[in-house]
């Protein structure tokens, strides 16, 4: 190759490296956001309220937080103890005991705020 070549074909893989490597910490980055625990979290707080209210409706939110979780416990099982806890949340509305549901779930928020950080 010619130099005016081999500058030419330098330059055409530095940009192509320079591009696959944004690409990468973008898609890096959305991954990131994707596996953070904050749907949850939120649909979480709400049940607190719900708990605090003795509603038995809080039990569908649980059971929505935890389908949401399934997917994501693959990826990060650190969110391993607060999955329990979200179950043991859902056993204690069945049996009518909201302050133990209460208390599991705000351990449960506790695990996975700490995740999200």
């Amino acid at each position: 190759m010619k130099p005016k070549e081999n500058q030419i074909f330098v330059v055409a893989i530095s940009a192509l490296v320079m591009g696959l490597s944004i690409l990468t910490v973008t898609n890096f980055h959305v991954y990131a956001q994707e596996n953070k625990f904050t749907e949850e979290l939120t649909l979480l707080n709400q049940t607190v309220t719900q708990l605090e209210n003795e509603d038995k409706d809080s039990k569908k939110i649980l059971f929505q937080i935890e389908s949401i979780m399934e997917d994501k416990i693959k990826d990060n099982p650190n969110a391993t103890d607060a999955e329990k806890r979200i179950e043991a949340a859902i056993k204690m509305v069945s049996e009518e005991n909201f302050q133990a549901a209460l208390d599991h779930a705000k351990e449960a928020i506790k695990t996975l705020s700490a995740l999200n950080n």
